[in-house]
């Protein structure tokens, strides 16, 4: 738990190194949020009349023009402007807020002027490691997909029962297998980060390092993300407003995990404390 505690420390004592990754989530957030406001009003406009519907009896289905008039050019139009700008600032932003966690770790004065220089540093390691998990996840896609195409066969020249419990233990251990990869690979771009290595050797440092540490990283990552995602959803409610916040709160759980992702890494490796720098980062940590 020293860890978690530390990244909550850190996280919260640099809050201005954050600003510019909650600041570039949270305008594209807006922008989706005003411009489907309407179609959300209408969509629960008309989920309760079906609820009401079904409770007196009366109900009997989705209607073949359900959506008529509540897609609309404006809402559209957000929805683009707003991915196109999540995407963009995302590439910017999320390699310096890396570079910002590592350099505020080496040196202990990252500074909000240092934007351009942590994030060209990264940028380009941080396209191709976000390429490379892109293809990953497509190669565990194939598996799956192999995975169902076997039990198919079974099912179609064997037994059915057969079939659909082999299809179900695949799918158990397919889940399995996600979970785990996560977990090992949670520490790849801090590794690439702290070592200023390449992305494949990263991922290697990444592997190596979880072996030990497994379930607290596992424990730890989902607790966080439960916080995290019931906090966003009670703040979510809020009209307009709600978008920011909720943006703002999944942001700043990603930080922290990241953070103590870092702590973590460095840790592990013998590469966290100088202790002049470790004290300019933060001097009540223990």
């Amino acid at each position: 738990m020293r860890y978690l505690e530390n990244a909550f420390k850190f996280t919260f004592k640099n809050f201005l190194l954050t600003l510019p990754l909650l600041i570039s989530l949270a305008i594209p957030a807006l922008i989706i949020n005003i411009g489907t406001a309407g179609f959300v009003t209408q969509l629960t406009h008309k989920y309760m009349g079906m609820l009401q519907d079904m409770i007196q009896g009366q109900y009997y289905g989705f209607d073949a023009n359900f959506f008529d008039g509540m897609i609309t050019a404006p809402m559209i139009v957000s929805v683009v402007i707003g991915g196109l700008l999540t995407l963009v600032f995302s590439l910017l932003a999320y390699p310096a807020t890396y570079g910002f966690i590592s350099r505020q770790y080496d040196t202990g004065n990252a500074t909000l002027s240092d934007f351009t220089a942590c994030m060209s540093k990264y940028i380009g390691r941080y396209v191709l490691y976000i390429l490379l998990r892109i293809a990953i996840g497509l190669g565990m896609g194939i598996v799956l997909a192999i995975l169902i195409a076997v039990s198919g066969i079974i099912m179609a020249f064997a037994s059915n029962a057969f079939g659909i419990i082999l299809m179900i233990l695949f799918y158990l251990a397919f889940i399995v297998a996600v979970i785990a990869l996560r977990v090992y690979m949670c520490l790849w771009f801090p590794a690439i980060c702290t070592e200023g290595c390449g992305v494949t050797d990263g991922l290697k440092l990444s592997f190596k390092t979880v072996n030990g540490s497994f379930w607290p990283l596992l424990g730890i990552t989902i607790l966080i993300s439960i916080c995290g995602s019931i906090i966003s959803s009670i703040l979510g409610i809020f009209p307009f407003v709600g978008a920011v916040v909720s943006s703002v709160a999944s942001t700043l759980a990603w930080i922290i995990t990241t953070v103590y992702y870092f702590e973590v890494y460095r840790g592990k490796t013998g590469r966290f404390y100088n202790p002049e720098g470790f004290r300019q980062i933060n001097d009540t940590i223990q």
